[in-house]
């Protein structure tokens, strides 16, 4: 079943348990923090990916999980597997977790300075610029200065209401696709321009237990001279109610069912259950991050290849997509 949410529906009751679970393609779930009953538990991200010139990865993260934050720049060439990162992980302030916006749809900024870092997230109806500056004892370590456009408000998204097996716990999750960028960015001797890169937004906010895993999936290239992209993901959570796999064309989205993942040696083959999207994909680099901080002990495995394959759209029409590099991954949580 997939149940989608149509109109504005309240996230959470007042004994801050999911309402409703389902998916919509625009921020249709109202959130508020104050319905949150177990609030030490609360984890909320904003996360942005770039991928530009077939071969650069950009990510820029502001987040925390209750008793942590982080806010990271990193930099990573797919074909030598450089990378370079830039940030700091330390105890959250209330200010920080007061300012983490309930809605990514609507006009906000998100920001935090100290002595050594300044970070803007300002998100308008035009464009969306993320700001980021790291200092150190030599200087600048890292700058990034980025503006995001295909911002147009009927662009369709992923949206998605996800509860887990005990009360209290939810995951309220936002993923837009098909961002163009264009910018700058430096940390250390990597430094580069961004001209019409493709951007990703994967907005969370959620209770959830402590150890999870989960498979997620996503990229966006040209097909035809129009945005293609897609997101698929699954592992965690009671996905009865809807599922978060789609596709996007032309600023419209698809949705799925479930997804599948076949390892063929090296390389991978994802596939609807309905034949509606299925892509092969060759195996580039695999990004392997580690994080440990008092609680937090994560590790991910981000699997980057080249992507090629089909969609069909709901008219029936076949879209065959040339190869363009995308990710899926494999994580182990506990945070």
């Amino acid at each position: 079943m997939q149940n989608e949410i149509t109109q504005s529906t309240q996230l959470l009751d007042k004994r801050g348990n999911l309402a409703t679970a389902g998916y919509a393609t625009h921020m249709n779930f109202v959130y508020n923090k104050k319905d949150v009953k177990r609030q030490n538990r609360l984890k909320e991200w904003d996360f942005y990916q770039i991928h530009f010139d077939d071969r650069y990865v950009l990510q820029l993260t502001f987040g925390h999980v209750s008793y942590a934050m982080q806010i990271a720049v990193t930099l990573l060439d797919l074909q030598t597997g450089d990378k370079r990162t830039s940030g700091k992980m330390t105890l959250a302030s209330q200010e920080v977790k007061d300012n983490m916006p309930t809605n990514p749809e609507v006009e906000h900024t998100l920001k935090y300075y100290s002595d050594d870092m300044h970070v803007l997230f300002d998100v308008t109806d035009k464009y969306r610029r993320l700001a980021f500056t790291q200092t150190d004892a030599l200087g600048v370590k890292a700058e990034v200065n980025l503006f995001l456009t295909n911002v147009s408000k009927t662009k369709e998204k992923m949206v998605i209401a996800t509860p887990f097996f005990k009360k209290g716990q939810f995951y309220l999750n936002y993923k837009e696709n098909c961002f163009v960028v264009n910018g700058h960015c430096r940390i250390d001797d990597m430094c580069y321009r961004i001209n019409n890169g493709f951007g990703l937004l994967d907005w969370g906010r959620g209770v959830w237990p402590y150890h999870h895993s989960w498979i997620w999936g996503n990229g966006g290239t040209l097909v035809n001279g129009k945005h293609f992209g897609f997101n698929i993901g699954w592992g965690f959570g009671n996905t009865e109610q809807a599922t978060e796999n789609m596709f996007f064309y032309n600023n419209k989205a698809y949705k799925l069912g479930t997804v599948t993942e076949t390892k063929v040696g090296d390389n991978y083959r994802y596939q609807d259950d309905a034949g509606r999207f299925v892509f092969d994909v060759e195996f580039v680099h695999d990004h392997f991050t580690k994080t440990k901080l008092l609680w937090v002990n994560n590790q991910c495995h981000q699997l980057y290849g080249k992507w090629s394959g089909y969609v069909i759209l709901d008219d029936g029409t076949k879209l065959d997509v040339p190869p363009f590099i995308a990710f899926c991954e494999h994580a182990d949580n506990n945070w």
